[in-house]
């Protein structure tokens, strides 16, 4: 069989929206009300569709445009054969073949576009292309408990009813593990103070979603240059229990030494997790620190490293105690189900990072979320599509095509 020719791909922005708004954390003033996918369509002369993302192209960080966009998707997809983007043997990905390489290993997201097209075209699942399914369901966690006491201040509470309401939603709604934003000390309250706060809400709410519930906490490296205040943290939360320690302070194979004779000395069992800012992969302090043992889980984006790129990460790791959980925030529905197919296929996976996005323009599936856990179905590529109709209706009149 000829394997079938891209010669569309097109590129569209479409609004996502979170369950509510999203207030500061450590580092930034909010994300408000809505983020955005950058959805990219490469169509087929035999009708076959993939999809991605180009998020991270096209971030206020980049400097891109959409002609840049268009630009590198025709040099690298438009024309090529679906068979000339990834080398498979066996059923699985091996390698990029060398066309493309470069392209995928500079824009990682590119990569989930070719596993999308590869499965669709062989009629498999993304997650046999990355070495087959190690579990039906994958774990998620709401992740969208940011400061809201400093957006909504209420003098009884100091502001910490309003966190606690969004988990408490968020428990109804089925999510059984959270993520709470900390680090207020950093940039918008004295330190002290900060510490204080961050520890009230985390016990707070711990009290209101019961024991059974999994939190975890973010600091954005809110705590730098604060050990003693990140100790009088996770001595204050001792009793919520945490499931892990999210970048409380930058990098450092020194400090993280440090951190991990706190938590000895407290009896902390909290995983310390990090590295979504490490932007090269796995950069030489991450290493450093992985190979010393001084932290336990790995998290650049994953859409942004993309499936290829994070099977080499995983590699890399093979022989530490450090696990992949990959960094998902601002990927919308793609992210999810992006990091739903790695999820299934990788033995290290902790946890999906959920955004909760509401619907907005692919077709309802089997990929469905109960008690905690979304259920992988078995559809070819990534199994999710566009819904036509709500396309021409509501996002077409924003798409930007290249035809070959």
């Amino acid at each position: 069989m000829v394997s079938q020719k891209i010669t569309e791909i097109s590129v569209t922005p479409i609004p996502a929206y979170f369950p509510h708004e999203i207030g500061r954390n450590a580092r930034n003033t909010g994300h408000g009300i809505s983020g955005i996918e950058w959805l990219v369509r490469a169509k087929t002369d035999g009708g076959i569709e993939g999809l991605t993302i180009a998020n991270t192209f096209l971030s206020n960080l980049g400097g891109n445009s959409v002609d840049d966009l268009l630009t590198i998707l025709k040099e690298v997809f438009l024309g090529i054969r679906i068979c000339d983007l990834l080398e498979v043997s066996n059923g699985r990905v091996i390698k990029p073949k060398p066309g493309p390489g470069r392209a995928f290993r500079e824009n990682g997201w590119m990569s989930i576009l070719a596993y999308d097209l590869a499965g669709r075209e062989l009629g498999v699942s993304a997650v046999d292309l990355l070495g087959g399914k190690v579990r039906d369901e994958v774990p998620a966690y709401d992740t969208t408990l940011y400061f809201q006491d400093l957006r909504n201040p209420d003098t009884l509470s100091n502001g910490v009813a309003s966190v606690v309401d969004e988990a408490r939603e968020a428990y109804s709604l089925g999510w059984r593990q959270m993520k709470i934003k900390v680090g207020r000390g950093g940039r918008w309250m004295s330190p002290k103070s900060g510490a204080q706060r961050d520890a009230d809400v985390v016990n707070a709410i711990r009290e209101a979603v019961g024991p059974e519930t999994v939190l975890y906490v973010d600091a954005n490296f809110g705590y730098e240059n604060r050990l003693d205040l990140l100790e009088f943290f996770i001595k204050e939360t001792l009793p919520a229990n945490l499931g892990w320690l999210e970048e409380m302070i930058p990098p450092s194979l020194e400090q993280y030494r440090e951190l991990r004779k706190i938590q000895e000395r407290l009896g902390s069992n909290a995983l310390l997790v990090c590295g979504e800012v490490d932007r090269d992969p796995i950069g030489y302090v991450y290493m450093d620190m992985a190979e010393e043992g001084v932290f336990d889980g790995y998290q650049p984006d994953i859409v942004s490293q993309g499936f290829f790129r994070w099977k080499q990460i995983e590699d890399q790791l093979e022989g530490t105690n450090v696990v992949s959980q990959p960094h998902c925030f601002g990927n919308g529905n793609f992210g999810t189900r992006a990091a739903l197919i790695y999820g299934a296929s990788s033995k290290g996976f902790i946890s999906l990072e959920d955004e909760r996005i509401a619907p907005n323009v692919y077709e309802n599936d089997e990929f469905t979320f109960k008690n905690g856990v979304y259920k992988i179905a078995d559809a070819p590529g990534l199994g999710l599509n566009v819904d036509e109709e709500i396309f021409r209706r509501k996002y077409s009149h924003n798409e930007d095509k290249i035809v070959l």
